[in-house]
């Protein structure tokens, strides 16, 4: 995946600059006295109007992003056994639920293009930790070179902080969903009499 922040689509950067022009025009008209007779209702009501519908497009548009960013997301997957993730260039490995103590963010070990990102991580239950090739976006200029002597997998995918976070939450849900099940299946059942 390409480095770069996920943005709103091109459009919504039309619409919203076509609607701040507007509204600056208009301000401009009513400063100099070329509008006159309005209600201070309408004004107030057309300036609300425009600031949301550029809100509702700018969200929109970004849900579609993240949207996007979640199904391009192939580096790891979720399934009964527990998580996939790569563990090299052409290698994977499954992680299963039942050794997931945690799922949490850290820097980046062994994947990445010579810079430290937060990375996704899986802790394990036996006190150590599996690092997913799933990284948060930084501007470069914010970002520490890894150490030169280290090798590094250039396998990653770098997500918006949003959609990262996003992942991050989506696997703790589902990871709490599995310990849960999993405890009601070794509870003994209490009978009555």
């Amino acid at each position: 995946m390409a480095e770069s922040s996920f943005r709103v689509s091109t459009p919504v950067k039309v619409l919203i600059g076509v609607l701040a022009v507007a509204d600056a025009g208009f301000g401009v008209a009513l400063a100099l006295g070329l509008v006159r007779g309005l209600s201070p209702w309408l004004i107030g009501g057309a300036y609300a109007a425009t600031v949301l519908a550029a809100v509702a497009g700018y969200r929109v548009s970004r849900a579609r992003e993240l949207k996007r960013g979640f199904e391009s997301l192939h580096d790891l997957t979720i399934g009964d056994e527990g998580i996939r993730l790569p563990a090299g260039t052409l290698s994977t490995r499954l992680v299963p639920w039942s050794q997931i103590a945690d799922v949490t963010t850290r820097r980046s070990a062994r994947f990445g293009d010579g810079y430290l990102r937060d990375a996704l991580w899986l802790d394990l239950v036996t006190g150590g930790g599996v690092e997913s090739s799933v990284q948060r976006y930084a501007p470069r200029g914010r970002l520490k070179p890894a150490p030169p002597n280290r090798r590094q997998f250039e396998q990653t995918a770098i997500l918006d902080p949003a959609l990262f976070d996003a992942v991050v939450e989506r696997l703790r849900k589902e990871l709490r969903h599995r310990q849960l099940h999993a405890q009601l299946r070794s509870t003994p059942r209490i009978r009555h009499h």
